[in-house]
């Protein structure tokens, strides 16, 4: 299984932003602490917020920030947010069918997203813009 670019700046900004609540934390610090682009950062936020993940306020003193504790967000709601409404991902509620090929990749997608339902933020965020975790390497300004 694999997971788009976006979706993995999905799950870093949400991680940086676990580690501040409940500050709101502007887009170009989210930017600096995650290595991933200002424009980028822009982007993924305002589709996280469209997913009711996150909320944004405009002006001197908004930002960005989660809409509930890290506690209480599990890692497969930014990845439900992001990936194609067609992928397997989506479709793990129950197997009904009765194709051994279908069953064999209904078990290898509940075994990659599992790990996703059980963990959470809170789990997964660094230490902050202050804090000791390494920083990501910076990427390339221009996406494919």
């Amino acid at each position: 299984m694999w997971l788009n670019q976006r979706t993995l700046d999905a799950i870093r900004l949400m991680a940086e932003l676990s580690a501040r609540w409940p500050n709101a934390v502007k887009a170009a610090d989210l930017s600096e602490a995650t290595g991933i682009t200002f424009l980028n950062v822009q982007k993924t936020a305002h589709a996280l917020a469209r997913a009711g993940l996150l909320e944004a306020e405009r002006g001197r003193y908004g930002g960005l920030r989660l809409v509930r504790p890290a506690h209480d967000l599990k890692v497969a709601e930014i990845v439900r947010a992001f990936e194609p409404k067609d992928c397997p991902v989506n479709f793990l509620s129950a197997d009904q069918s009765s194709d051994p090929v279908a069953k064999l990749m209904f078990r290898a997608h509940r075994g990659f997203f599992q790990p996703l339902e059980e963990t959470t933020l809170a789990e997964i965020e660094p230490n902050g813009i202050g804090g000791s975790a390494p920083q990501a390497a910076p990427r390339s300004r221009m996406r494919a």
